[in-house]
């Protein structure tokens, strides 16, 4: 027998009445919309995951930020060692390639060859500089002579202009013009006035000013007298209570008056003694007192003279963290040229991230890694360079130590080489009192060390844009504090990162706004990773 069809038998239990339906076509013409919207609720309802499934997920979810907090604690003490092994792999992937052709595709032997290369041109001459420049430091700490100190500063000051005879007594006249405005001590007062007239009375005699103070003088003395008078009537006024309360109160505001006003006639004298406010300060400032020199010497020699001593003795904690950070590197480096690109693939496999999104990121990775590693250590070390081969003709001792300092302070932007070449220039002028060698060294500073860093990151970074001065100096001050010395390079690296994902944030809005036809695929994406990317 005949079944009858589905849709008939729905069609006739459909009716309450048990009739056929007349004219079916049109019944479901007028209720089309709500049945079609009751079998979409229906649909998305199974569609659903289980309460099970979900919390599956969110157990999984759990799982893996526990793990994953934990894998970053293992992992973080390595973080420096592995990036900057990623990036001289970077660096020296052209070397590996060569390698590789050389060896016939014998990728462990071309590894070792390249590894050996890395450990021969710049880890081991890295390590000697490190500690020739230590010694050196602390050899010229521990030569730290007072009566040394002493001769070159007089030298230095007599050549610019700013040697002071009677520096102390300059400076107890300045502290003399503060202290006769204390209305609670009057007779403190009134030999502060006397202390001061004699003092003023000596300097105008001993030394020779930087125009002719006779009538400051006379007017500085005329001010003290009269001040000097109204300290005694107050004097008068406390021992004998003859002084009506009006009296008293216009007394002390007299005193105050001329107390201001000869404190200024003391000042005025002074800044007219030395040439200026300015060069007043300046003199006072650069000739201290031998008590103040002394104490400041001592406390910098404390300061310094123990830590670099311990880190030239290359022990304890800090050398064995030191040494297998550079183990740690090493290892990297060697693994990273050998698997390299199969530890991309499976990264970009793991990542959620979109894979075009990804290969951008590596690619910023191989770019910044040679614009700041490559480009700005490169330039770096040339104006280490160009200045040590100066500073060792030009009779420094510790010229390996000023190669190594010239070389860093060339890594951090507006500072450069010339926060080092520019001060040994005054130095050979102002103490050594040799003008050629630091007319010599300022023009040499000027013209070559300081202007061959333009022309390296031009060749070497093609045209690719860097960042910006403002940005680059701000990330590299952030840098240091965070990750420590090696903070110059990864500071400018983490802007760039940052910017790349706001880029890559950027463009995902703009897809959702605006989708786009043809976006290349995950597969693709793929094989590029294959074929070979920043880091193979």
């Amino acid at each position: 027998m005949q079944q009858p069809d589905e849709s008939e038998s729905a069609e006739v239990q459909s009716d309450p009445t048990g009739e056929p339906k007349s004219n079916l076509e049109e019944t479901r013409s007028n209720s089309g919309p709500a049945e079609s919207e009751m079998q979409t609720a229906v649909s998305t309802f199974m569609e659903m995951p289980s309460m099970s499934r979900v919390l599956s997920v969110i157990v999984l979810l759990a799982g893996i930020l526990v793990v994953g907090m934990l894998f970053y604690k293992v992992m973080v003490g390595f973080f420096i060692p592995l990036f900057m092994a990623a990036a001289l792999v970077v660096i020296f992937h052209p070397m590996q390639a060569w390698f590789e052709r050389k060896l016939r595709g014998r990728k462990s032997l071309a590894a070792a060859a390249t590894t050996s290369v890395i450990l021969t041109i710049v880890l081991l001459p890295f390590i000697l500089l490190i500690t020739v420049a230590v010694g050196q430091l602390t050899g010229l700490v521990g030569r730290m002579d007072l009566d040394d100190i002493k001769s070159a500063m007089d030298r230095g000051r007599e050549k610019i202009g700013l040697k002071l005879e009677y520096a102390d007594r300059y400076r107890r006249l300045e502290s003399l013009a503060g202290l006769i405005g204390d209305i609670e001590n009057p007779d403190a007062v009134n030999s502060a006035i006397e202390e001061s007239r004699e003092l003023i009375a000596f300097l105008d005699q001993k030394t020779s000013g930087a125009s002719p103070t006779g009538e400051m003088s006379d007017i500085a003395f005329d001010r003290l007298d009269e001040f000097s008078a109204t300290v005694e009537e107050l004097r008068l006024a406390e021992s004998v209570d003859v002084f009506e309360p009006n009296d008293k109160i216009e007394l002390t505001e007299r005193f105050h008056r001329q107390g201001v006003v000869a404190s200024a006639a003391i000042h005025s004298w002074v800044t007219a003694k030395l040439g200026g406010s300015f060069r007043t300060q300046a003199k006072l400032l650069i000739n201290p007192s031998e008590r103040d020199l002394a104490e400041a010497i001592h406390t910098v020699r404390e300061f310094i003279q123990p830590r670099f001593v311990k880190f030239s003795g290359a022990t304890g904690r800090a050398f064995v963290h030191t040494a297998f950070g550079l183990l740690i590197m090493v290892i990297a480096i060697y693994f990273f040229f050998v698997d390299g690109p199969g530890m991309v693939r499976t990264l970009m496999r793991l990542s959620p991230l979109d894979d075009n999104y990804e290969l951008q990121l590596l690619n910023e990775f191989e770019k910044t890694s040679r614009a700041v590693v490559l480009a700005s250590v490169l330039s770096a070390l040339v104006q280490g360079l160009l200045a040590a081969i100066a500073f060792f003709f030009l009779g420094f001792e510790s010229y390996v130590l000023l190669f190594l300092v010239t070389t860093v302070m060339a890594l951090v932007p507006f500072l450069g080489a010339a926060s080092v070449w520019l001060p040994c220039a005054i130095y050979l002028g102002a103490v050594d009192q040799r003008y050629g060698a630091a007319i010599f060294l300022f023009i040499y500073g000027a013209a070559l060390v300081s202007s061959i860093d333009n022309v390296i990151k031009a060749i070497v970074l093609h045209g690719h844009s860097e960042l910006h001065p403002l940005i680059a100096l701000l990330s590299v001050l952030g840098g240091v504090p965070v990750f420590g010395p090696i903070g110059i390079l990864i500071g400018p690296m983490v802007v760039v990162f940052l910017q790349t994902l706001l880029e890559i944030l950027n463009q995902e809005l703009e897809l959702r706004d605006h989708p786009a036809e043809d976006q290349p695929t995950s597969q693709d994406a793929t094989a590029v990773a294959s074929e070979g990317v920043s880091i193979e």
